[in-house]
């Protein structure tokens, strides 16, 4: 580690000469058309056009009742795309949110097949106003908002419309390399306007078709795809307040691209500090909550690795790497082309000592081939955790095909295979899942979900599933209704009813789940949703974790959610459920949540969650108990885009939870509970969280954070309501942090 920092500080004084070579290699900086909006460049009387013409929001594609046109052109730079919407200015919405936030304003989104292979696009949305989003699109209609990609866009206003204005790099995403001049790719535009809470596109599909990949229009462009090497610096300063102490980082990220096709990404000593927290979370369930990733190295490029599966399985989850270590080094390269893709991906932690054990390393690769209109691939993970004295590997081969235009097949095998100090032998486990998806039309499809895994199978050395052991059939069928009178305030319907079944793999029934719900969206943006559900009895394997089974009652549960809509610059929804299950009891929950916009660019919003529990059944210090549980979560965000380079979000959290009134229970011999008439201890406990982030944009993708993190918890203060509990959780401090981290792209 010193050896490395030695050679990031030696790096940084020739930072000159660095910026001289990098610069060589760089795509030019000059740009063919300034993205600002304001369309007065010559490139655009020549560009290609675009008509968004149909409605499909609701999903009607009726001639579209607004204009909306794209134009479109690339360059050495990049493809250039610009949208001008054709709206009076009283009836624009502009309210600007945080990056990657959700847009509240009217808004553009433009989603690229850049390798028009069906299978991945990426999505760059743009608010007016200026709000920004990004993701990927993968496996037909599945958006993940956790890819970070180097693109520039502007919006500006007039009296009769609004123009969204787009510069997408070629060194945005991998694409396969293409021998001649012109590059055929998948688009797809869409823009959403507020006041009529309408969509409208150029292409007769949206992204709740389970085809909606497959459907994207062909454009061509000029190829002018290349090379190119991004070089980032980061440094870091933190002060620990609760401890005392105070540490530094330097850090280097380097993503060279040979071609278009290939990328190598490299970190040395990467800092990867967290500047955004993760949402407050109060578990008690024997099951692992979900965090996505945040860090840039992850999220990069990783489209290739983001295998998942049936039950929340994902077989690549980056958050594992870097838990009990620094990062020393990372390493990613990927190659892209017309009909295969391969990567692989290394990580390397620290040495740490810990445990007088040699450092973690995590690997993967991962091929696929596509032909006609199907796709497989394989995929391994290897993970050496020595700290843990465990070391497993993971392969995984899947299926996907187009059987026809209205049925789709998809499929997966694994095998997991761990050696470690707990067991003697090596531990094999296999798991396996089968899916189909058929649309009877353009708003009526079903889905068919098989899955089996073994009690032995374990992904979570690497990657992510909540439970093994499970067998499982999943059936949903999905309806929208858009026939409705002009006259109607409906301006769609969406029913949906569903089935799941559960069993272990010794064959005992787990559950069986049978549920409707609804969604009433109307015409002035408000919308209704609600859900019944029936659970049957069964058998609960995991909440004692591991010290005995027991057989649980049917329940059933309702819940409501109503959004007032998003035209004001007051919004707020507010929500109900009841519910009377065996394991969580009969009580309900509430939730209010409201926003106030002072002005286009400043916001605040609260968000309330009361739960409450009667006779509710929990493993707390190795007891089995019925518990009168009460739980209040408080969320208050403050969100400021000061201007187009500066950013303040300040969010505070607080969730308390109090047990009482508790009765020890006990497993029978038959796997029934009975009551031991034995009063356990009450239990309680408040946790908060506070984090300050204020965030300068030196240039696009270089920034400056200054960030401010407290966090608190206090545990088994007895003898208090859940309100009065917030003054425990806030003075025990469990965290208190200043972090300023600059991250500068050469």
């Amino acid at each position: 580690m010193k050896r490395i920092k030695t050679t990031l500080s030696n790096w940084l004084k020739r930072s000159p000469i660095a910026i001289a070579l990098s610069s060589t290699f760089m795509v030019p900086n000059v740009m063919a058309a300034q993205v600002d909006g304001v369309l007065d460049e010559t490139q655009w009387q020549n560009a290609q056009i675009i008509n968004l013409d149909k409605t499909t929001s609701p999903f009607t594609l009726a001639q579209a009742d607004k204009q909306t046109q794209v134009k479109y052109f690339s360059s050495e730079e990049g493809i250039y795309v610009a949208v001008i919407a054709t709206q009076a200015l009283n009836e624009q919405t502009s309210m600007r949110t945080a990056r990657d936030s959700d847009l509240e304003s009217d808004f553009i989104e433009l989603i690229i097949d850049f390798d028009n292979g069906k299978n991945t696009a990426y999505g760059f949305a743009l608010g007016n106003g200026g709000s920004m989003r990004d993701g990927i699109w993968q496996n037909n209609n599945n958006f993940k908002s956790d890819w970070d990609g180097t693109w520039f866009g502007k919006t500006s206003q007039t009296d009769t419309g609004w123009v969204a204005e787009y510069l997408i790099p070629w060194n945005v995403a991998p694409m396969a390399k293409i021998e001649g001049e012109n590059r055929q790719m998948g688009i797809y535009v869409r823009r959403h306007d507020v006041k009529s809470n309408k969509s409208y596109s150029h292409a007769p599909t949206s992204s709740s078709q389970p085809d909606f990949l497959r459907e994207f229009s062909q454009i061509k462009v000029a190829n002018h795809a290349g090379s190119s090497l991004d070089v980032f610096a980061s440094a870091t300063y933190q002060n620990d307040m609760l401890n005392d102490t105070d540490d530094s980082n330097l850090g280097v990220d380097i993503f060279w691209r040979p071609d278009a096709s290939q990328q190598l990404s490299v970190a040395l000593n990467p800092d990867f500090g967290q500047v955004e927290s993760d949402g407050l979370v109060v578990n008690f369930s024997p099951f692992e909550t979900f965090f996505a990733e945040r860090r840039p190295f992850f999220t990069e490029n990783q489209a290739l690795f983001d295998i998942q599966g049936n039950a929340g399985m994902r077989l690549v989850h980056t958050r594992r790497i870097g838990v009990y270590g620094d990062i020393d080094a990372a390493v990613k390269y990927t190659s892209n082309g017309q009909n295969n893709d391969f990567g692989v991906m290394a990580v390397f932690e620290d040495d740490g000592h810990f445990n007088d054990k040699e450092s973690n390393k995590f690997a993967s690769a991962r091929a696929q081939h596509r032909f006609d209109d199907s796709q497989v691939g394989y995929l391994v993970t290897y993970a050496d955790k020595a700290t843990q004295g465990r070391e497993s590997q993971v392969h995984s081969v899947d299926y996907r095909t187009d059987v026809s235009d209205t049925l789709q097949i998809s499929a997966q095998v694994n095998g997991s295979f761990v050696d470690s100090d707990k067991h003697k032998d090596q531990v094999d486990g296999y798991g396996a899942w089968l899916n189909f998806v058929h649309k009877f039309s353009d708003n009526w499809q079903q889905r068919l979900n098989f899955t089996v895994y073994d009690e032995k199978f374990q992904v979570n050395d690497l990657g992510f599933l909540s439970r093994s052991d499970l067998q499982r059939v999943w059936y949903n069928n999905e309806r929208y209704f858009t026939d409705f009178d002009e006259n109607s305030s409906l301006k769609q319907r969406r029913v949906e009813g569903y089935f799941m079944r559960d069993h272990n793999s010794d064959g005992d029934h787990l559950r069986t789940e049978i549920g409707i719900t609804g969604t009433e969206e109307y015409k002035d943006s408000a919308f209704w949703f609600w859900r019944f559900d029936y659970t049957s009895s069964g058998l609960d394997d995991r909440t004692t974790r591991g010290n005995g089974d027991f057989n649980l009652g049917s329940g059933r549960e309702f819940f409501t959610e109503y959004n007032f809509g998003s035209q004001n610059k007051f919004r707020h929804h507010v929500a109900f459920g009841l519910q009377s299950y065996d394991r969580e009891g009969n009580g309900g929950r509430f939730h209010y949540h409201p926003s106030y916009y002072f002005t286009d660019n400043y916001r605040v919003s609260w968000s309330l969650w009361a739960v409450q529990e009667n006779q509710s059944l929990y493993w707390i210090d190795g007891q089995l108990a019925r518990y009168d549980f009460k739980q209040l979560e408080n969320s208050l965000d403050f969100d400021a885009t000061i201007d187009d380079k500066q950013e303040l979000r300040v969010r505070f959290q607080w969730v308390s939870v109090t047990g009482k009134n508790g009765n020890q229970f006990a497993i029978d011999g038959n796997g029934d509970l009975f009551d031991t008439n034995t009063q356990v201890s009450d239990f309680s406990s408040s946790t908060t969280r506070l984090q300050i982030r204020y965030r300068y944009e030196i240039a696009p993708l270089s920034n400056i954070y200054l960030v401010y993190s407290r966090g608190g918890q206090s545990i088994d203060d007895l003898d208090q309501s859940n309100t009065s509990l917030f003054k425990e959780g806030w003075d025990n401090r469990t965290g208190d942090n200043f972090v300023a981290k600059i991250r500068y792209r050469f």
